[in-house]
């Protein structure tokens, strides 16, 4: 059914939906009053102009459908497609426009006309960047608070963890403290005397020696308990995984001594240094051995086995802990990671450590294994390899040594 020209205006005029109706040489032979009022201009200025040129010449800048015009996917597919264009509108302003172009089919297979339909979605488009925006800063925001409550978490449990050594370092201090004092009160001694003769004199220099050997294991004990204890910005550098279970079993040195616990290594020299953060690792190495001595508290035999190796073939290196301990019940085993899982008597523990130690190896990218027999002991295995940094693609967690 063929509508007169007058009918098929009213018919365009009444949809809202801006209407262009193109010919195959690109000329506007038809448009509705929305399309007229949209880009504020008469029909006179757009009937029997080539469809680029009116937009060019109605907004002074071509859009993006003069690089890449939707016609020609027409043509190319013999079907309808519909894009989302950008057009600068008459007064400068960016809008989006959603456009979808059906082709008429002559009886003989070519195209007679192009119906080009053309919505404004700039306010939609807006809302969603909005919406965009807003989700964005949530999450942000969410983030940061998430980031904040994980410091807060490890931060309580090194302090846990400093509550379990401070009995012990207690006696580790005052044993040298209590020396320091003798050695200064036989030195007063020595110098009330009238004449001192070399060998009061020899004696009174090693005094000295003594002392200053003493002193100094005093400052080493205190400073590792500070550097352990401060609430440090998570900073990552090199380090050697063997120097940095030295500095752990020094710091547990008298809790060991008072536990009667017999410390055994085996540490491959010359590891590759592991990249991470060496004061998160301390941790968990802090919490793993600490949770070894206790499962040891009501055994004959108390062994702590300190094992690392290189793993060459997945570019990794290992971490085993192993106890000769109490032992984990088979059915235990897959909650111990859980956080404020605990098997501990009421004021022994909140079941952070373990879960802890988990989050620590996982961020930085590694894995962590438990393997346990009840009555026999337990041993936790860490495996450090390759991790992948989301922001600048895969990063080596290990780095040869120079």
């Amino acid at each position: 059914m063929k509508f007169p020209q007058n009918e098929m205006e009213t018919i365009l005029n009444g949809i809202r939906d801006f209407i262009l109706i193109i010919s195959p040489e690109r000329e506007i032979e038809m448009v509705n009053d929305a399309f007229l009022k949209h880009m504020n201009c008469a029909r006179r200025d757009v009937i029997g102009r080539k469809c680029y040129d009116v937009f060019q010449g109605l907004t002074r800048k071509s859009s993006n459908c003069h690089k890449k015009c939707p016609l020609e996917d027409v043509i190319r597919n013999k079907r309808h497609c519909q894009v989302e264009l950008t057009r600068l509108g008459p007064n400068g302003k960016l809008n989006y426009t959603e456009l979808t172009i059906f082709p008429i089919w002559e009886q003989k297979g070519k195209i007679k006309k192009f119906i080009e339909v053309s919505r404004d979605i700039t306010k939609r488009k807006v809302n969603e960047k909005q919406n965009q925006d807003y989700l964005l800063k949530m999450v942000e925001e969410r983030t940061q608070q998430l980031k904040e409550s994980h410091e807060r978490l490890l931060h309580q449990d090194k302090m846990s963890s400093l509550g379990k050594l401070a009995s012990s370092v207690v006696h580790e201090i005052n044993n040298p403290v209590a020396g320091v004092l003798n050695l200064v009160m036989l030195s007063k001694r020595i110098l009330k005397e009238d004449q001192i003769n070399q060998n009061e004199l020899d004696l009174f220099l090693q005094y000295l020696d003594l002392m200053e050997t003493e002193t100094r294991r005093i400052s080493r004990i205190v400073s590792n308990l500070l550097v352990f204890s401060r609430q440090s910005k998570i900073e990552v550098i090199k380090f050697d995984i063997n120097e940095l279970l030295d500095q752990t079993l020094i710091l547990n040195s008298n809790l060991l001594k008072i536990n009667h616990v017999r410390v055994i290594e085996d540490l491959e020299h010359n590891l590759p240094l592991v990249r991470g953060s060496e004061d998160q690792i301390k941790q968990v190495c802090m919490n793993l051995i600490s949770n070894a001595i206790e499962s040891m508290s009501g055994k004959e035999k108390k062994r702590l086995t300190i094992k690392t190796f290189s793993k060459n073939k997945e570019k990794a290196i290992g971490l085993e802990i192993c106890d000769t301990g109490m032992g984990i019940p088979k059915e235990t085993i897959p909650k111990i990671f859980d956080p404020f899982f605990t098997t501990k008597k009421k004021g022994k523990g909140v079941g952070l450590g373990l879960s802890v130690v988990y989050g620590i190896i996982k961020e930085h990218g590694g894995n962590v294994y438990v393997d346990s027999v009840q009555g026999k002991g337990t041993r936790f295995a860490i495996t450090l390899y390759r991790k992948l940094d989301h922001g600048n693609g895969e990063q080596v967690l290990l780095d040869a040594r120079p």
